[in-house]
């Protein structure tokens, strides 16, 4: 994955991170995991790109202009913690935000699907969790061929 793709999605996560009721929530890279804190105290979204996959496309035909360039897919993984003590109830309402706040600072259209997890439970930070699953697609383009 080239820079310029992560600086689009490191830059579209910071956009998310400060809109409406995000702003209260941590965002934090899931690894290392001594950056989770403990206890949980406040949601703390934990960002993790899970895969990748890069392909070469082209569009045109033998005679007339055609564009190629290469089409990410990201497949990133938001991990919504729960403050300790919160009801499981909470941590739904607070996953249906972060991706109502990721849909609406999709400005370039890079959301591909969302998918939620049930809830899990971390038993390092002792504290309710639920995954939501971002599939991103991206597209550079290259010179006209």
């Amino acid at each position: 994955m080239t820079s310029s793709t992560e600086n689009r999605i490191d830059e579209w996560i910071a956009r998310v991170s400060r809109y409406g009721a995000m702003a209260a929530f941590a965002f934090i890279p899931a690894y290392p995991a001594h950056k989770t804190p403990n206890p949980v105290t406040k949601y703390t979204v934990a960002v993790t790109n899970v895969s990748q996959k890069v392909s070469r496309y082209f569009i045109g035909n033998r005679i007339g202009e055609g564009w190629s360039g290469r089409l990410y897919e990201t497949q990133l993984r938001l991990r919504v913690y729960a403050p300790e003590g919160s009801a499981g109830s909470s941590l739904l309402r607070a996953s249906a935000m972060l991706a109502d706040a990721m849909e609406a600072q999709d400005s370039e259209r890079m959301i591909a699907g969302l998918a939620f997890s049930g809830i899990g439970f971390d038993t390092a930070s002792r504290t309710e969790y639920r995954d939501v699953i971002a599939r991103l697609r991206m597209t550079a383009e290259e010179a006209e061929a």
